[in-house]
């Protein structure tokens, strides 16, 4: 058996689900309250139902948009601590093969190169959902179902 499969049957969990940065941010920007604490109940009970998977790309994004968007800015502990929290999670790392394979999942089917990558690393870490707003909801890749948490039931 596969390391970890055990552990996550016993815990209940059903399967590996990649969130997409932009849900993440919603989780922080004190601008959209409302999105905010849907995004922050959502997230619990995913975590709690699922393994929740992440890559260094989000980690990036994150960082960037907490040093430059987040309205009030945080500081850089708040900030560290964020991205301390999301490093608990299963984190992708972004290498060379993948950015090849995200380039060739980018040209075969017209995805923006960003969206790309987070996408290749959703199906490289064995995940059944990508939650994003960056694609379209239903859309299946290689086994992966594009969901929207604002859109799902």
């Amino acid at each position: 058996m596969e390391p970890g499969i055990a552990s996550r049957a016993q815990l209940g969990l059903t399967m590996r689900v990649f969130v997409d940065t932009n849900l993440w941010v919603y989780r922080l920007d004190q601008r959209e309250a409302q999105k905010g604490q849907f995004i922050k109940s959502w997230l619990r009970q995913l975590a709690q139902e699922h393994e929740i998977v992440i890559s260094t790309q989000v980690l990036i994004e994150l960082r960037a948009v907490m040093a430059r968007k987040l309205q009030p800015a945080m500081s850089t502990l708040e900030a560290r601590k964020a991205l301390e929290a999301l490093a608990g999670f299963d984190v992708v790392s972004t290498d060379a093969a993948l950015v090849l394979d995200a380039h060739e999942l980018a040209a075969a089917n017209q995805i923006a190169w960003f969206d790309a990558l987070i996408l290749e690393a959703a199906i490289r870490s064995h995940c059944s959902v990508l939650y994003s707003e960056d694609f379209n909801v239903g859309q299946h890749f290689e086994g992966l179902e594009i969901r929207n948490p604002f859109k799902s039931s």
